[in-house]
């Protein structure tokens, strides 16, 4: 067994030195202009990464400290393949693509938070953890994007770069709740409270790809972008459907969930309507509305809970975050202007869509609040 397992990280080690040569002709080719070779290399440098990752399993049989060196050496040539590729557009072109900046500086803060933190865990006489999958594919994406940028496929180029960022961030959150967490003390969150705490962690950036361009007019943004944040809150909705359904089925239902689940909800709507308001889609007072109703509600819950009292779910609060949720996707899905050409006059219809669906729903959001203080009524007698 001990041969075989020393043969095995044998190839894995000729595969990873493979690799780094490989990354190493793809920047040399980038210096010499050659971008459909180096275009050529970087493909054969994400299948060899992903037969080591997912085939060989390199992660799981290697020594620790080879294991960490091997890791900052691949970091370090993506870093260095993707830095020569922004060095070299922004010596020939005139207009560098800052995203492309952007993911230069994940990259390299990747590199030296992961190394650091594994560096500190093998001093502390502690095994490494192994690659999670959000970990493998930001590897992944980071190499089909450097392939994109070098066959300057613009209508690509944002939307791959956006992924990786995104993978990367999601596979450092990761790295760093398994660090800090202690076994001995806490428990693992659950797979509900996971997608709760997703929406918290990605609703900055949906802030982001919102504003991308730095105009406050939305209309003139970006497709890709329109997209991905559509896309985005899709994801929102799904994970809100998707935790509390888990959580039962899995009997991981928790005190924790129940007050981080509604929190999140409140976290990634708000923040959506505050983007609304700046682009002109919902006037002040509607979203005014609604956050005084959802802080009071709040408030209500949490002097029900000082009491030891547990102030259920309502039917109207249900109807609510699912008008709320089919209201923001029919504005978002409406700002694509996806049928521009098919319906007469549609920029007048736009002009008013966006503030009668904002406008039902602070009606329902205001009718939902009233409809929990009147329920709560004992809840108020011992305060009032």
């Amino acid at each position: 067994m001990t041969n075989k397992a020393s043969g095995v990280r044998l190839r894995t080690r000729i595969w990873s030195i493979l690799r780094a040569i490989v990354f190493i002709c793809v920047i040399v080719f980038i210096w010499m202009g050659m971008a459909k070779t180096a275009t050529a290399f970087v493909g054969i440098a994400l299948v060899m990464g992903w037969v080591n990752l997912f085939q060989l399993r390199s992660q799981e049989i290697e020594k620790p400290y080879y294991r960490l060196w091997l890791n900052f050496i691949d970091g370090l040539l993506q870093f260095s393949v993707m830095t020569s590729i922004f060095v070299r557009e922004l010596i020939l072109q005139e207009n560098t693509e800052k995203l492309l900046g952007v993911g230069c500086t994940f990259l390299l803060a990747r590199l030296i938070a992961n190394n650091l933190f594994n560096l500190g865990v093998l001093r502390e006489g502690k095994s490494l953890p192994r690659k999670r999958r959000w970990s493998k594919f930001a590897n992944i994406a980071v190499t089909i994007t450097m392939g994109v940028y070098l066959l300057n496929l613009e209508d690509y180029k944002q939307i791959c770069m956006v992924a990786s960022i995104l993978l990367m961030i999601a596979s450092t959150v990761a790295y760093a709740y398994w660090y800090y967490r202690d076994p001995a003390h806490r428990k693992p969150l659950s797979i509900a409270s996971q997608l709760t705490m997703s929406r918290i962690v990605l609703t900055p950036f949906f802030l982001w790809v919102f504003f991308y361009d730095n105009d406050l007019d939305y209309s003139n943004n970006s497709l890709v972008f329109k997209s991905l944040a559509l896309i985005m809150v899709l994801g929102f909705m799904l994970t809100d459907f998707l935790d509390g359904k888990l959580a039962r089925a899995m009997g991981e239902v928790s005190t924790l969930g129940k007050y981080l689940d509604p929190f999140s909800d409140k976290i990634s709507n708000m923040t959506i309507f505050m983007c609304f308001i700046a682009t002109g889609y919902a006037p002040v007072w509607m979203v005014a509305l609604i956050y005084f109703r959802e802080s009071s509600v709040e408030t209500l819950r949490t002097l029900a809970a000082s009491e030891g009292l547990v102030m259920p779910a309502r039917r109207s609060g249900k109807w609510k975050t699912a008008l709320q949720g089919v209201g923001i996707i029919a504005i978002l899905v409406g700002a694509l202007d996806p049928m521009a050409h098919v319906i007469p006059n549609y920029q007048e219809f736009w002009s008013i869509f966006p503030t009668a669906v904002m406008a039902s729903i602070t009606a329902i959001t205001i009718i939902s609040g009233v409809d929990y203080f009147v329920a709560s009524k004992h809840i108020l007698k011992k305060f009032v």
